[in-house]
């Protein structure tokens, strides 16, 4: 995908026009006002020539969800300014990237956690990276994976768990020996949803 298709399709990321899996957000119970405020940063970067998103593999040390695939984020301070400032503290503090590498768009629909959290994804993109400075308290590993594998629905599978013994249906992606489900599943199914339809108006001769 040339850049500047990509820059209109991240935009559209954060239109009120919400995939399915949007639309389905389960809120578990809970009243909105009961969740806390965290945002994740949907990083796209160019990495050994073409287009691929960022994840993390959460640390082994961490006391909830650990070894977990993750997307540089974290819990919202009283000091950030918006979600976007959330996103781009949290991936300086666990990854290292500074804020101004990044050029970051308006947050896809908040997803909600079996624990209590409203996750805002922010769409972000870099032409490059820095060398990365990994805090080793919250992250084991950074790795990528190609765009285009992750937004073609049909790379992923469906998995069924139990919340308060009811089944949940979620979407999960096989990538090599990475396993990319939960929250980071979800968001990324979202945006390939979303990608079939972006494409259908923006047609990629």
């Amino acid at each position: 995908m040339q850049q500047p298709l990509l820059t209109r399709f991240l935009q559209s990321l954060g239109s009120d026009n919400a995939a399915v899996s949007d639309r389905q957000s389960n809120l578990f119970g809970r009243a909105l006002a009961d969740y806390r405020q965290a945002a994740v940063l949907l990083a796209v970067v160019w990495h050994h020539h073409e287009w691929q998103l960022l994840l993390t593999r959460r640390a082994d040390t961490l006391r909830h969800h650990t070894g977990q695939i993750a997307l540089a984020g974290g819990r919202r301070d009283p000091h950030d300014s918006s979600f976007t400032a959330t996103a781009l503290r949290e991936a300086y503090e666990e990854i290292g990237t500074p804020p101004e590498i990044w050029q970051t768009f308006g947050e896809m629909p908040p997803r909600y956690t079996p624990s209590g959290y409203a996750v805002h994804a922010v769409p972000a993109l870099a032409e490059s990276l820095p060398a990365l400075s990994i805090n080793p308290q919250e992250v084991a590993e950074v790795f990528y994976v190609p765009l285009t594998v992750a937004l073609n629905p049909k790379n992923y599978q469906t998995r069924t768990t139990l919340f308060q013994n009811q089944p949940r249906h979620t979407p999960v992606l096989p990538y090599g020996t990475y396993d990319i489900w939960g929250l980071t599943g979800l968001i990324l199914f979202s945006a390939a949803e979303r990608y079939q339809f972006f494409i259908k108006e923006h047609p990629i001769i």
